[in-house]
């Protein structure tokens, strides 16, 4: 049996395929890392982020 986690974020990935999403982007802490692993999320060769303030 699946846990809740998990159910929610398969169900967010077929909501995103049928939506016509290209991939979905994640900021994990280190106690999420391991199920994000499981569900087929991979770390990306290159992420760059600019934030922008206020």
């Amino acid at each position: 049996m699946k846990g809740a986690g998990s159910a929610l974020l398969e169900a967010l990935k077929q909501h995103s395929r049928s939506a016509g999403l290209e991939g979905l982007n994640v900021w994990p802490s280190e106690r999420s890392t391991p199920l994000y692993q499981r569900l087929g999320f991979q770390h990306p060769e290159e992420l760059l982020e600019l934030p922008l303030g206020t």
